[in-house]
């Protein structure tokens, strides 16, 4: 009994002395990442910017509405993001902590001199956060994008992902671009920022980056085009479309919701591959400026059948230039005939660009009315 109490004494005083963090990093040792830019360096370098939080000032904005800045940006170059990362320690007085970041920017130059070395370095380093939104500034740098205060959040990431949500499209994350990136059948469509003036920056489209040549940006879609490219690949929820309606001009618009989107392969007489696209939607009339009345069975059909044709005709001139002007496909044409006919996308995969830009596309949209709002005819009538 007396050998078991000396031995119970003897295995509390080690489990006492030997428990705790040794190796504990106190927050006010650590400098938050909440953001990182890249761009290219005149000299073929990398310049890389950190958005760092500043969390006294995060507080004394929550309870002061102050109008400083809850954030520092701290810019280094260097040969690699980890080489740049090294200068920038080498600056600060914490220890850098990349688990929180939330977005992660290529400014153009970068872009268009290929992000394909980046991949490596945020799948690679345990620390890294891929869980972050992933965006390219159209005419800027990332730099400078970091430097813009949100009007209503604290930090520029969380400030794109939101943007992206409030347009209705899915927010693209770092998993979702690298699993475009390693896709051979599809390129990389990532959301386009536009700095506005010096104090705003402003959701403008979306950039190509061609995962054929080290994902160097291939061009940019603008905002509707980029809607609609969403819409195909199921990453857009809610889109507003606007067309003429009646023969004196009259425009309606319509706020759709439970987007749907079907992309077939089918194989032509010859044993070559077709897509057939068939996109669906409803909503509600959220503007009616013509002469038709929505509420009424033969009126609600001819706006439903125009704006139908007029969301058809734009998707055709997209899927046209995206084929001819540009040559990637953004629309995972590829993915799905490695789906359907992996025997036959063998064949195709060497030189996908070329087929893809003389791949024939027929598209149908079906829309439909389910709410026509809370008027019945136009206001105009009643001026």
């Amino acid at each position: 009994m007396k050998r078991i109490i000396k031995l119970g004494i003897v295995l509390f005083f080690v489990i006492t002395c030997t428990t705790g963090c040794w190796n504990l990093t106190e927050p006010d040792e650590l400098a938050f990442i909440t953001a990182a830019g890249m761009d290219a360096a005149p000299d073929g370098r990398i310049e890389i910017s950190s958005q760092i939080a500043v969390p006294s000032a995060i507080d004394v904005q929550q309870n002061q509405s102050s109008i400083g800045k809850s954030f520092l940006v701290v810019s280094a170059m260097g040969k690699n993001v980890m080489d740049a990362g090294r200068t920038m320690q080498g600056k600060l007085s914490r220890s850098l902590f990349y688990e929180h970041r939330q977005a992660i920017i290529f400014g153009q130059s970068m872009a268009q001199r290929g992000v394909g070395d980046m991949l490596d370095m945020f799948v690679r380093n345990p620390k890294s956060e891929i869980r972050s939104t992933v965006a390219v500034v159209k005419d800027g740098t990332a730099k400078d994008l970091l430097n813009i205060k949100p009007k209503f959040d604290p930090f520029s990431g969380l400030a794109i992902l939101r943007v992206q949500s409030s347009v209705g499209s899915t927010p693209y994350f770092y998993r979702h671009f690298l699993s475009d990136a390693l896709n051979e059948g599809m390129t990389p469509l990532v959301p386009a920022f536009h700095i506005v003036g010096k104090n705003e920056f402003a959701c403008v489209g979306a950039a190509m980056l061609d995962n054929t040549a080290d994902l160097k940006l291939k061009g940019f879609l603008n905002a509707e085009q980029s809607f609609l490219a969403y819409w195909m690949i199921g990453r857009q929820s809610t889109i507003s479309v606007t067309s003429v309606v009646d023969r004196d001009g009259g425009l309606a618009t319509i706020r759709l919701g439970s987007l749907k989107s079907r992309i077939r392969v089918i194989l032509t007489d010859s044993g070559k591959p077709a897509i057939e696209v068939r996109l669906s939607g409803g909503g509600s009339v959220i503007e009616n400026n013509s002469n038709l009345d929505p509420s009424k069975g033969p009126d609600r059909r001819i706006i439903e059948q125009k704006l139908s044709d007029s969301t058809r005709q734009k998707v055709e001139q997209l899927i046209d230039q995206v084929q001819h002007q540009y040559k990637t496909d953004v629309f995972g044409f590829g993915d799905h005939i490695h789906r359907r006919y992996p025997q036959r996308w063998k064949t195709l995969k060497r030189d996908w660009d070329q087929s893809f830009s003389k791949l024939p596309v027929s598209v149908q949209v079906t829309l439909h009315v389910k709410d026509p709002g809370q008027s019945n005819s136009a206001m105009k009538r009643f001026i």
